[in-house]
C-alpha cells in the first residue's frame, strides 16, 4: 500500500503560523531569544526536532542556529579542549584532538546512528534534547564536562552538564536559553578513556545500555578513575562504586572481573522492579569488558562464567 505524500499542513497551527528567524552571530542570537516562549524550539542539526514536528510539534518560533558564527569546531588551550554547540559527530568522531585528549567522546561520536545522522546531529542537540540513551551524555559526563550558555538578556553561563540535565527529555535550560558550547580537561599522558554501549541491533542502534570510563594510570596502578553510565536512569550518571572499584587497582583481568560483577549490582540496584534489568544485568557485563578493552592498557580481556 502506498503511503499518502505528507504535507505541511497536517501538523502546522492552524491558529497561528511558527515564525522563523536565523540570527547570523551571537548579537543576533540574544535578540531572538529575548522573544522566545516556553513553546519555541531551537534548530541545529534537527535530527531530533523533525521527528518532534512529524509528531504534531507547533512552536510559536523556530529559532534556527545554523548561522550562528562561531558555534562550531574544536579547539585546544591550555590543556581545556572547548567544543561548539554546532560541532557535529563527524566532526568529533574525526578530530584528533578528540580522538587523544578525549577518547571516548571520539568513541561515542563514531556509534551515534548512520552515517548520515552523524553529518548533520549536533553535541548541542544531542545534550539539549536529553534522552536518557544519548550517545555523548555518558561520555561528557565522565569527562566532566562544563555547559556554556547564553540567554536573551545576554546573560552567558558555565555550569556543570550534571545541572543541566533534569530528566528524560528535559534540561533545566529557561526558555530564551542556547547552548553555546561546552569544554573540559583534555587528557594528559597518564590518562585514557573509552565508551561502549549495547542496542538492539549491530549498527545504526538507540543504546540500551552505555558506559564511559576515564582513568588515571600511575606505576602500573589506576590512581583516579570516573564512570558514567547511559540508558539506566532518567539522565546519565556517574557512580562512585564503580569508579572506587577501579581506584588503587593493578592493570590485571581481577580488576576487570570485579569491575564487572559491581555493574551488574549497580543494574540490580538502580532498577530493580524494571522488566529490563534481566537483560540489562547481563548486557553491562560484556559492556564492562568492553570498555575496558577499548582504554587499551593491557592485553584483551575476555569475561568468564555467569553474572
Amino acid at each position: 500500500m502506498r503511503s499518502r505524500p505528507w504535507r505541511p499542513e497536517q501538523w502546522s497551527n492552524p491558529v497561528t503560523e511558527t515564525r522563523v528567524l536565523a540570527p547570523r552571530n551571537l548579537v543576533e542570537l540574544q535578540v531572538a531569544l529575548a522573544q522566545a516562549t516556553p513553546a519555541t524550539r531551537l534548530l541545529a542539526g534537527g535530527t531530533d526536532l523533525v521527528l518532534h514536528l512529524h509528531a504534531g510539534l507547533e512552536p510559536d518560533l523556530l529559532i534556527d542556529l545554523s548561522r550562528v558564527q562561531g558555534l562550531a569546531g574544536v579547539r585546544e588551550h591550555d590543556g581545556v579542549v572547548h567544543i561548539g554547540a554546532l560541532t557535529t559527530f563527524s566532526q568529533l568522531a574525526a578530530h584528533p584532538v578528540i580522538a587523544e585528549r578525549a577518547t571516548c567522546l571520539a568513541h561515542a561520536s563514531a556509534q551515534v546512528g548512520s552515517v548520515q545522522v552523524r553529518n548533520a546531529a549536533t553535541i548541542a542537540g544531542n545534550v539539549a534534547n536529553a534522552s536518557p540513551c544519548g550517545d555523548s551524555i555518558p561520555a561528557l559526563t565522565a569527562l566532566g564536562a562544563q555547559v556554556h550558555t547564553i540567554d536573551g538578556a545576554g546573560r552567558v553561563d558555565v555550569r556543570p552538564l550534571a545541572t543541566v540535565l533534569a530528566r528524560a527529555g528535559r534540561t533545566h535550560l529557561a526558555a530564551g536559553e542556547a547552548i553555546t558550547g561546552f569544554s573540559f580537561q583534555g587528557h594528559d599522558s597518564l590518562t585514557r578513556s573509552a565508551f561502549a554501549k549495547v542496542g538492539a541491533r549491530t549498527a545504526v542502534t538507540v543504546s540500551k545500555l552505555s558506559m564511559a570510563v576515564v582513568v588515571r594510570i600511575e606505576a602500573g596502578v589506576i590512581a583516579d578513575a570516573l564512570v558514567a553510565l547511559g540508558s539506566l536512569a532518567p539522565s546519565a550518571f556517574r557512580d562512585a562504586d564503580l569508579e572506587a572499584t577501579l581506584i588503587g587497582r593493578p592493570l590485571s583481568p581481577s580488576t576487570v572481573a570485579d569491575f564487572a560483577a559491581v555493574s551488574v549490582e549497580l543494574v540490580r540496584r538502580v532498577i530493580p522492579d524494571r522488566s529490563s534489568v534481566h537483560y540489562k544485568q547481563y548486557a553491562i557485563r560484556g559492556v564492562a569488558y568492553d570498555v575496558w578493552n577499548a582504554l587499551d592498557i593491557g592485553p584483551p580481556v575476555e569475561p568468564v562464567g555467569l553474572c
